[in-house]
């Protein structure tokens, strides 16, 4: 081989004027350049007067040894390469014979539709001809196993079989002549080094001049023209395109406006970027604007789980960042962090301060910050961990659906669908507090439960599916309770039945009234509805709530007192802070039971222990105020409640010992139809000689139940006489059989 026209050798001068029509024309002049210059050093450096030999199919060249004449000549040639290291103006001929080559076809490239991968990822991260030349090497070496040989070779050690540092600025002093700015490509500063090098190939027990120059595999990859994401970041990242919206629903234009005139503004013509911090409850559609933001310029949205991401070490953090942005570059993905989680809580001073896990956050977003142009950050508050970056960003909330809005979702999900007249999705709207996604949800499920039961789709359907999705999402401070109670199961005086209706009646037909009417407006906050409900134990309450939850196909949470008190100054405000801000936005009754000891009258300080008791309740206060939900009240002794408390309440119903006929109607309804009865029970003397509650009537039937099994019989007169006995007993009081006329001859 003629190295004095080597050029000739590797190129045909004619395709000098064409432009790279694909990446495999581009790929063979940059690899051909690069067997050029090897050819060129070999044969300057003596070590091959032919060049570079052939390769077996390993890759790698047979038969390399290091004797001690080797050393005394390497040694020798390190000597000489101090004083002088350049190549024979013929050689450096052919070399800037072949850079023209490739420089002028990749001009006309450019001016066309076509980008060679390679060069793209050269633009996206502005590297420099020392960068894209040790990329070159770390490409070949991936691309085609006879760089191994040839690495192996120029290293005169078998087993060095990829680029190294030593090698690197070598090959460059000889090809480009400067090597000034080519140590820089090291440095943290790099964009190479940072984000193109495969750091976990690096062997750590090298010398530095012996680090190996590897790229990324999915830098690879993607030169190859796969578009997958690296196999490490996929249990972090989603990929979200177009195909992911759903058909336009027209509900907060003027945030989703806002969003996007700003993701145009700093992502295109911004030098420094920005942070748009879009933030509400889970499921709003923080993302679904996001990535209408983004497709409307043609991009995809890479979604990154950042609660997940922070769960690793400090140092992987920060690697699987710049991997982050790496594939944001490749795949041209917008990128949006997203965080689901409470960044905040109430100090013991009713103060806000950050969670646990804010200072990972913040920490991430100052490198990202750092790291990246511009990119969304998703959360459930509004997060201030940018405010001392120096970076630009804007805040944008995406607060929960009115009841007008949540029934556009509930008629675009069940659009093209037949629903029979009982279905009312205004009534649905104002019953049900969802998000969007939990909406498309819900109705996914009715028709699923309705299709597998072979039954028509029904309100009852629908609530079903409802709490297919709910779980108790109040942790440790309160208790799901199974509302299965009807208006049937309840007995009450009918005063007490129609005002519980009232209530159900102004959740159901919030929206017209606050909405429609405006009535919202003149309200700016205390838009809850709480009510009270107090009577001596045993009168019906607790059943009346599950009653009202179960009419409208709500969760009833009861809350446990004893997870909210604590002996510990300040820590009851605490968990009433977490409490509340739990219960925000979920779809969700609030049953304070026993509530006298929660929302107990003030005392006069007489001491610190009475300040804090009464700085808990006036915060309790406070908290209740601002609640929008449905909060229900009980106690057994109302002249308890704090009157602060009962200006807040908007129904005060007083739950009464039943009169005659009120109990005997409860006589007969705890009877279960399927009970055994084995001779008529005097109902009405029962119900008219003795003063009985619902749950006393309740506890006594059940006991004559268990009697009459245990002496394999139905019920009688009998049993329950023992029973009552055994029930006015537990509160002192005995009973002969006089006291039962003449059942108890």
């Amino acid at each position: 081989m003629d190295i004095n026209n080597l050029y000739g050798s590797f190129f045909d001068f004619a395709d000098i004027t064409k432009p790279y029509r694909n990446d495999e024309e581009y790929l063979h002049d940059m690899l051909a350049f690069l067997d050029l210059c090897f050819t060129e050093v070999a044969a300057t450096k003596g070590l091959s007067a032919e060049g570079i030999p052939d390769a077996d199919q390993t890759g790698r060249t047979s038969g390399l040894t290091v004797s001690s004449n080797d050393i005394s000549v390497s040694i020798m040639t390190m000597r000489n390469d101090m004083v002088a290291d350049e190549l024979s103006e013929g050689a450096r001929e052919q070399i800037d014979n072949a850079i023209v080559h490739l420089e002028s076809r990749l001009k006309r490239t450019l001016k066309s539709d076509f980008i060679p991968r390679f060069e793209v990822v050269c633009i996206k991260f502005g590297l420099t001809v020392a960068e894209k030349f040790a990329m070159m090497l770390a490409f070949a070496g991936a691309y085609d196993r006879k760089y191994e040989g040839i690495y192996s070779y120029l290293h005169n050690n078998s087993s060095d079989q990829y680029p190294t540092k030593w090698l690197f600025l070598k090959l460059f002093r000889y090809i480009y002549g400067d090597i000034a700015d080519a140590e820089s490509i090291f440095y943290d500063s790099s964009s190479f080094s940072r984000y193109l090098r495969d750091f976990g190939s690096r062997p750590q027990d090298r010398s530095e001049a012996a680090q190996r120059i590897t790229l990324s595999p999915r830098v690879v990859s993607y030169i190859l023209g796969d578009n997958s994401p690296q196999r490490e970041l996929r249990q972090f990242i989603k990929i979200l395109d177009k195909a992911s919206l759903d058909e336009f629903v027209p509900v907060r234009e003027k945030e989703l406006e806002l969003i996007e005139r700003y993701f145009r503004d700093k992502s295109f013509s911004s030098e420094n970027g920005g942070v748009l911090n879009i933030y509400g409850p889970t499921g709003i559609g923080r993302r679904y604007a996001a990535l209408r933001a983004v497709t409307s310029f043609g991009m995809r949205l890479m979604d990154v789980d950042l609660y997940k991401l922070i769960q690793l070490k400090n140092n992987e953090i920060t690697d699987y960042l710049d991997m982050i942005y790496t594939e944001s570059e490749l795949s041209g993905a917008a990128v949006c962090f997203t965080i689901d989680k409470q960044l905040y809580e109430t100090d013991i001073e009713g103060n806000i301060k950050q969670s646990d896990i804010t200072d990972k956050i913040k920490n991430a977003a100052e490198y990202t910050a750092e790291s990246f142009g511009f990119f969304f950050w998703v959360t459930r508050e509004k997060d201030a961990s940018f405010d001392s970056c120096g970076k630009e960003y804007l805040s944008v909330e995406l607060p929960m659906l009115t009841a007008n809005e949540r029934k556009l979702f509930w008629n675009r999900y069940f659009e093209g669908r037949e629903l029979p007249e009982e279905i009312d999705t205004g009534l649905v709207s104002n019953q049900y507090i969802l998000t969007p996604e939990y909406i498309k949800r819900s109705v996914s499920t009715a028709f699923d439960i309705a299709r597998l039961s072979g039954e028509e789709l029904t309100r009852e359907t629908i609530r079903s599916s409802i709490k297919q999705h709910s779980s108790n999402q109040l942790g440790t401070y309160a208790t799901l309770i199974n509302a299965v109670f009807t208006w049937d199961d309840l007995v009450v005086s009918e005063d007490q039945k129609r005002k519980m209706k009232m209530i159900c009646d102004q959740v159901k037909y919030r929206s017209v009234v606050n909405e429609d009417w405006g009535f919202r407006k003149k309200s700016p906050y205390g838009r809850g509805l709480c009510a009270l409900f107090y009577g001596s134990p045993g009168t019906g309450k607790t059943m009346a709530v599950q009653v009202m939850a179960n009419e409208l196909g709500i969760d009833l949470y009861r809350i446990d007192l004893s997870q909210l008190t604590s002996k510990y100054i300040g820590e009851t405000q605490k968990n009433i802070s977490a409490l509340f801000n739990k219960a925000k936005n979920i779809n969700a009754m609030l049953f304070f039971d026993e509530a006298d000891s929660m929302f107990a009258k003030r005392s006069e300080v007489k001491d610190s222990n009475d300040r804090y008791a009464n700085a808990d309740t006036a915060f309790l206060l406070q908290k209740l105020e601002d609640y929008e939900g449905i909060t229900i009240l009980a106690t057994n002794y109302v002249n308890n409640i704090d009157d602060a408390f009962k200006r807040r309440i908007k129904f005060m119903i007083n739950f009464v010992f039943p009169t005659p006929d009120v109990r005997l109607m409860l006589w007969k309804k705890i009877l279960p139809a399927g009970a055994r009865v084995d001779e008529p029970i005097d109902f009405e003397f029962f119900a008219d000689n003795f003063e009985l509650s619902g749950s006393n009537i309740k506890e006594i039937l059940t006991n004559a139940a268990f009697l009459a099994a245990s002496e394999e019989s139905g019920i009688k007169n009998s049993h329950i006489i023992e029973a009552v006995k055994l029930n006015f007993s537990k509160y002192g009081k005995i009973l002969t059989d006089d006291d039962f006329g003449y059942l108890g001859k």
